[in-house]
């Protein structure tokens, strides 16, 4: 596995994949013994992918020169989206390839991981059930010559469990016995139920030693192949089963085509029966979003954007990083990419979503809602209270009142006049030069990132806005953890030091509750430092901006997080 190039610029190490039940994935159990062959033995042929590699990729090419089946990188670690995933895999399908979403495993908790990891799979179409969709696969590597932070048997089992439940297959395992000896110490009952994918090159006809008695189910044999419709070099695979097994494992029936990413299954005889409403044609009316402008229209585009798998924040401003998520996006859809959210743009961004769905794309449809009057969390859980919303709406603008917001419904809600309430207020001025916000401004920027409000007396006028940005950041790193905030710029805090409550740099976080995945994340990621006073603390950067964690036990009780954000 050419690592340094195509995966994460890290030295190689392993990949866990995750396989179907019940579909006879071969595993090679027991006495059997590694058979001295070639690669060329065996004749179906894959390859794995990322944004390492050039691209556009020609994935008509792979196929017609016999390549069956492709995992693409989606995510690594609790915050990291492979920019090219959502199209790679948009367009591997569409060329007949059987494919599969894998996750980098980096440091933060197993289930963290596994979190981030289904919803930007989930985002991209997969659901590990349609047609040619292959199991998804989780890749474990050594990180620079040493086993990524935190990583046992018992973090691995955790991100197997909620891969396996997100998706209702079982994991493959793509590592090396060196990875599973060293990282895992020997200890590999977390793999017990999972094939194995493993790398071994220039090494003849020898084949992956065993792991834990078992034998690999594929084979990735050179990092520097060559594959048609990839320029450079490539990871190649082979399979040890034949076709028709590996098509199986891909829920595919005999003579079945793989179906596209967010379509239901099609086979020879019956036309692909779309799984959402159709998009909206490209002559509807679309504001157009550029750099500079600002609002609730722009926060909904972020998040739409980061539901198709681009890093962005959701602030309601369209500035340099929201452009090139754009580009990136246009891109990886083949529209023209000028950056600029015009019509053809937002029909590619917009997603059909109902009771039951989860994720960015819900909290845009949130925040559109929000500014409509609707006191709705921006949570991207898509619950009673938004089913509410979304039906009023729909009766007040002509629309079939069935709660499920499509391409009609985005329409109405992106062009409407909107009004601004407690809950969600749009931003609308940038932050005075002195870099401080207004109660309102930071609010909004909360709101439009899923961040509860302040509870109780907290106050957040005069909150630096490096200070709300880094709270946003930590939301996103560690997985999209609930946060609540419980402590500002109000006083009774101590005004000790510059950086201070007072003066903007701090706030406390809830540690109760939902805010325990918040303590888990800090506790299991960011280097520990020394205590201040009695309080342990932590040290971190998140997305540039530098960290201070101190777990606060006051005699009083009370117990939180205060972090300062420099």
């Amino acid at each position: 596995m050419r690592i340094i190039s195509k995966k994460t610029g890290l030295q190689a190490g392993a990949m866990v994949a995750v396989a179907a039940a019940g579909f006879g994935l071969i595993s090679y159990m027991g006495q059997e013994q590694a058979q001295a062959k070639s690669p060329a033995a065996y004749g179906v042929k894959g390859f794995d992918t990322s944004h390492h590699n050039s691209h556009p990729i020609q994935w008509s090419a792979s196929v017609s020169a016999g390549y069956s089946f492709v995992f693409q990188k989606a995510t690594q670690g609790t915050g990291y989206r492979d920019p090219q995933f959502a199209g790679d895999f948009a367009g591997a399908s569409r060329a007949g390839l059987m494919v599969a979403p894998y996750h980098f495993y980096d440091s933060g908790s197993g289930a963290a991981q596994a979190d981030h990891f289904i919803r930007t799979a989930k985002a991209a179409g997969y659901d590990g059930k349609r047609p040619g969709q292959l199991p998804p696969v989780v890749d474990l590597e050594k990180i620079r010559g040493r086993c990524p932070a935190g990583v046992n048997n018992t973090q691995v089992a955790a991100f197997l469990a909620k891969t396996r439940q997100a998706f209702g297959v079982n994991p493959i395992v793509y590592t090396s016995k060196d990875f599973a000896d060293t990282c895992l110490r020997g200890n590999v009952s977390a793999l017990a139920n999972s094939p194995l994918w493993q790398p071994r090159y220039g090494s003849g006809t020898r084949e992956p030693a065993p792991i834990g008695g078992r034998y690999w189910s594929i084979w990735q044999y050179t990092e520097n192949g060559s594959v048609p419709g990839l320029r450079g070099r490539a990871d190649v695979n082979v399979y040890k089963g034949t076709l028709t097994q590996l098509r199986t494992l891909a829920h595919l029936a005999p003579g079945q085509s793989p179906t596209r990413p967010g379509t239901g299954p099609t086979t020879p005889t019956t036309p692909p029966v779309p799984s959402t409403p159709p998009t909206a044609p490209s002559t509807t009316v679309w504001p157009l979003l550029k750099n500079g402008t600002r609002g609730v229209n722009v926060t909904t585009a972020q998040h739409l954007l980061a539901a198709a798998g681009q890093s962005v924040t959701a602030d309601g401003i369209y500035g340099p990083n929201t452009r090139n998520a754009t580009a990136a996006f246009q891109r990886s859809h083949g529209l023209t990419a000028d950056g600029i959210i015009g019509p053809n743009t937002w029909n590619k961004l917009t997603q059909t979503v109902r009771t039951g769905s989860s994720g960015p794309a819900v909290k845009a449809a949130q925040a559109q809602l929000a500014g409509y009057g609707n006191r709705i969390a921006v949570d991207g859980a898509f619950g009673p209270a938004t089913q509410a919303a979304a039906v009023a709406f729909q009766r007040s603008h002509g629309l079939s009142a069935d709660g499920i917001i499509g391409p009609k419904t985005w329409n109405k809600l992106v062009n409407g006049t909107k009004t601004s309430t407690p809950t969600t207020p749009a931003p609308t001025t940038p932050a005075p030069s002195n870099g401080k916000l207004t109660q309102r401004q930071a609010l909004a920027q909360l709101a439009a990132a899923g961040i509860k409000a302040p509870v109780g007396r907290t106050s957040l006028a005069g909150v630096r806005a490096r200070t709300i940005q880094g709270v946003i950041a930590l939301k996103k790193a560690s997985g999209g953890c609930t946060i609540v905030i419980t402590g500002g710029t109000e006083s009774g805090h101590s005004t000790r030091g510059n950086h201070s409550h007072a003066n903007g740099y701090k706030l406390d976080l809830r540690t109760r509750d939902e805010g325990r995945r918040v303590t888990n994340w800090i506790k299991t990621t960011q280097r520990k430092g020394a205590p201040r006073g009695t309080n342990a603390r932590w040290h971190g950067t998140l997305a540039g901006i530098s960290a201070e964690y101190v777990y606060e036990i006051p005699r009083s009780g009370g117990v939180h997080w205060d972090i300062t954000f420099i």
